[in-house]
């Protein structure tokens, strides 16, 4: 009887409601990473030191979660990027509300739950170029960053989360975006 019950809790939820289930928490990844010492070459004589990816995603409403991802890369090179995305064709994505610096396509930043963990990717299609390279560094990229499932735990700073600027930036951009779409 306990096994039907919760067969029909899951069936009940929508796929945001289960993907963001899956997804929520905060994601950590330390590393070693390098800064090129001048006069040679990479890897040749750099000097290290220890970085730390961070990827938090917090569910929002019953269709979109807030994402912010902090990348870290070669020679102290990073990217920062933080916004609501909404649910679409099975995965959540960021529609960066300023047009591109460039003229090029608007950030575009999808987020995804895979077997391997969680996946960020601003190409618009596998072979596409980067549409987010204004919110990294010369040597980082939003393109195909894929972090562990294991590296997930709970955000235990929800209240300073939600009070944070960027927070507060994303629920403003995503009513401004909310109140410009066409009434039904």
């Amino acid at each position: 009887m306990m096994m039907l019950a919760m067969g029909a809790a899951l069936a009940a939820e929508t796929a945001p409601e289960q993907a963001m289930k899956e997804m929520a928490g905060v994601y950590k990844h330390r590393f070693r990473n390098g800064i090129i010492t001048p006069g040679k070459a990479p890897m040749e004589a750099d000097t290290p030191y220890e970085s730390e990816d961070i990827v938090e995603i917090v569910p929002y409403d019953a269709t979109h979660i807030y994402v912010r991802a902090e990348l870290q890369f070669y020679n102290g090179h990073s990217c920062s990027i933080s916004g609501m995305a909404g649910y679409e064709q099975g995965r959540f994505v960021y529609h960066d509300p300023e047009k591109a610096y460039d003229g090029g396509p608007p950030c575009t930043l999808a987020v995804a739950s895979s077997k391997d963990g969680i996946t960020l990717t601003d190409r618009l299609t596998p072979d596409g170029g980067a549409t987010c390279r204004s919110y990294c560094g010369a040597r980082g990229s939003l393109s195909d960053y894929t972090i562990a499932g294991s590296k997930r735990r709970p955000i235990r700073y929800m209240d300073r989360l939600q009070k944070s600027r960027e927070y507060q930036k994303a629920v403003d951009d995503l009513q401004r975006y909310e109140a410009a779409l066409p009434k039904r």
